[in-house]
């Protein structure tokens, strides 16, 4: 059977028109490993198909070495070629469509594949190498134009090339995306291509979403907590671990393009087997209900014992058991996990169901989004006839880059998750994009802090900020000892003060606010560093919701025009961010994500859906007549839900789960839903 043309539609691939979901892996067989194309073996490759198809996969990912796909410059390996022919026929018999990845460059370990001929040169920089590679792409491409059984075209894994990691500017990347993509396109207007990004959201990388989101079809996260323990010190089994994939998906399509992830997973060589099943199952599902378009863990197999004796292997004890099966091709939990997530994805009709957009905006900066170096849509024009240098831009150094996205992410990691756990749904568009539809917008800081470019939003941001409140939006902003905004006491119903070093703090509730009653508390530990301080301020007109243990205001809620502001005092989200474990903590998990919650019930919004338990997050897909609800619990006893679905229903059925253990009940008007620990469901709704 010949495989149908892939298209892109909305938010979702579609064969011959039907939208599905790509689900397979990472290919890497295990005796010959990344020496495939040498020590080839036609019938050995074969049996992996045959594995891969029993798992459920309907596409493949895998690496064009560039060494042995182009050996001299120029010059095009005939055997490299018929060996991929051989991979695309093997694509149409089992009906895997492959997902191809230019030049690969590191892979494994500590491995940089490189090519003899690159001479020391950087090859997102040099012009020499900048057009070997447009050749190189515009080759393959030109001679595979119009071949169906290929899904996309990548343009390289983990961008920047390892062996350069360090040195690849926002303009070498955003240069490098620009030419090979055209170079693509030229030879194949309808082909579709990705850039093969890991964690570039996460760390704000060169090759971030909004570099390459122009020339990408869509985008690419490889979600890896166990790699980024700055900002997930927790298990792999836990629920701030388990909401890496699904925020940076969030980040990620704030760009404006759909996500593929392409790597997840963990080494079975590290961790237990099952609980990387069960981390693989709701990161899975979790990315469902957060609109990603694909999935693809890292990686088929593990390596086998003789793979183990050589490098990378030899060097990488951790790599030698990523696979979703073992060397022997036997099910491994993390293959299980594919094999049923499978089923469910192909029971799913996705005609006209595009995920539905955020009840709350978690905004992300400008100076975060935009190229390093563009002064564009910063108030300059002609008339400056003195130039302007950014003393920042210019002393900026990887070391503190790294420290101010640091504080970022991990805030607006820390706002995800009290969000989702207050039963929101999650956007994070861009400062400069819009956000002043969304019912609550949510700026932890540092986005209201003035020091560091990179970390918060610009000035006038804030009178757009004024304008959304009157007309009935509603705001949520924490502050710290950093924080400046100009004529803030309308918005706030407060103004700033001062700041106050402290260790610990615990906050008092002054009156009953949503599902807060009066008297409860919190308590967090404080890093010795002004960016958690706290700021002290003089009232306004502002309402004290409730205060430190000092009496001075901690949350100060302030009424405007149609809608209404809440003012955290203290960087609660920092403090989270800070704390390892700080979401397996019940005694601040419990009640902080009650904040946001508060707000929404305080303002009076409607959310789209959210469950009775904070742990279990429900997804919405489809808007209008039909679409699908993802419930996912993340903890380790099973749920009894009630699911509060905010626009009118008539049916709800389950489509499929993966233990096969949830059950759904309808009783006096209200559905209810028992759910397993660490288990995803989908439910179909129509109205």
């Amino acid at each position: 059977m010949k495989l149908g043309r892939i298209t892109l539609n909305g938010n979702y691939l579609a064969k011959n028109g039907k939208r599905f979901i790509p689900i397979g892996a990472h290919w890497v067989p295990a005796k010959a490993a990344l020496q495939w194309t040498k020590d080839w073996d036609p019938e050995d490759i074969k049996k992996d198909f045959i594995k891969m198809k029993d798992l459920g996969f309907n596409v493949v990912r895998f690496d064009l070495f560039w060494a042995w796909f182009e050996p001299h410059p120029g010059c095009y390996n005939p055997q490299a070629c018929a060996q991929l022919d051989y991979l695309i026929e093997l694509a149409h018999m089992y009906e895997i469509y492959l997902h191809p990845t230019f030049f690969i460059g590191g892979e494994v370990g500590e491995a940089f594949w490189d090519v003899p001929w690159r001479q020391g040169r950087h090859p997102h920089e040099d012009p020499e190498m900048l057009r070997l590679q447009t050749n190189h792409v515009s080759y393959f491409t030109k001679k595979y134009r119009g071949e169906t059984a290929i899904l996309a075209w990548d343009l390289t894994d983990e961008p920047p090339f390892w062996i350069v990691w360090g040195k690849t500017t926002d303009a070498m990347a955003v240069n490098w995306t620009r030419l090979l993509s055209w170079a693509i396109r030229r030879q194949d207007p309808d082909s579709l291509l990705c850039v093969g990004t890991s964690m570039e959201d996460l760390d704000h990388g060169p090759f971030r979403p909004d570099t390459v989101a122009e020339e990408a079809d869509f985008l690419s996260s490889h979600p890896y907590p166990i790699y980024t323990l700055d900002r997930f010190a927790d298990p792999l089994l836990s629920e701030r671990s388990s909401y890496c994939g699904s925020f940076q998906a969030a980040l990620s399509r704030g760009a404006g393009r759909p996500l593929m992830i392409h790597e997840y997973g963990a080494s079975s060589a590290q961790y237990d087997p099952e609980r990387i099943g069960l981390y693989d199952r709701v990161l899975m599902y979790s990315g469902l209900a957060n609109g990603v378009m694909g999935f693809m863990p890292w990686c088929f197999t593990d390596a086998s014992p003789e793979t183990c004796k050589r490098l990378p292997y030899l060097r990488a004890p951790h790599e030698t058991q990523f696979g979703i099966t073992a060397w022997d091709r036997k099910d491994r939990p993390a293959g299980r996990e594919v094999r049923n997530f499978a089923k469910v994805l192909a029971a799913l009709d996705l005609e006209s169901v595009e995920p539905k957009k955020g009840d709350a905006a978690l905004i992300v900066p400008f100076e975060w989004a935009k190229v390093h170096g563009d002064l564009g849509a910063l108030g300059l024009n002609e008339s400056n006839s003195i130039p302007y240098t950014s003393v920042q831009d210019v002393h900026r150094t990887p070391e503190s880059d790294y420290e101010e996205n640091l504080w970022l992410t991990g805030s607006l990691l820390s706002a995800y998750i009290l969000a989702k756990r207050a039963g929101m749904q999650v956007d994070m568009p861009r400062e400069q994009n819009d956000w002043m539809s969304y019912p609550v917008v949510v700026l932890p800081s540092p986005l209201t802090a003035t020091d560091r470019n990179l970390t918060h939003l610009h000035t006038d941001f804030w009178e757009r900020a004024e304008s959304y409140v009157k007309n009935g939006g509603v705001l949520y902003a924490s502050f710290c000892a950093d924080a400046a905004i100009p004529e803030m006491e309308k918005l706030f119903g407060a103004r700033l003060a001062d700041h106050e070093p402290v260790e610990s703090v615990k906050i008092t509730f002054l009156r009953d606010f949503g599902g807060l009653k009066k008297g409860q508390t919190l308590a967090y530990k404080i890093a010795e560093k002004p960016e958690h301080w706290p700021v002290t301020v003089c009232l306004e007109g502002g309402t004290v919701i409730a205060e430190d243990e000092k009496g001075r205001p901690a949350l100060i809620l302030n009424r405007l025009g149609k809608g209404m502001t809440l003012m955290c005092t203290y960087p609660i989200e920092s403090y989270l961010a800070q704390t390892p474990a700080a979401f397996e903590n019940p005694e601040n998990v419990e009640i902080s994500h009650l904040i946001y919650e508060a707000l929404a019930k305080e303002a009076g919004i409607t959310l789209s859906a959210r469950s009775s338990c904070p742990s279990v997050e429900i997804g919405v897909l489809g808007s209008g007549k039909r679409g699908y609800l993802i419930a996912v619990n993340r903890s380790f006893n099973e749920k009894n839900a009630t699911l509060d679905i905010g626009f009118g229903i008539k049916n709800l059925s389950v489509v499929g789960s993966a233990s096969e253990q949830g059950t759904l009940t309808h009783k006096d008007g209200k559905w209810s839903l028992s759910i397993k620990g660490w288990d995803g469901i989908v439910l179909e709704w129509n109205t």
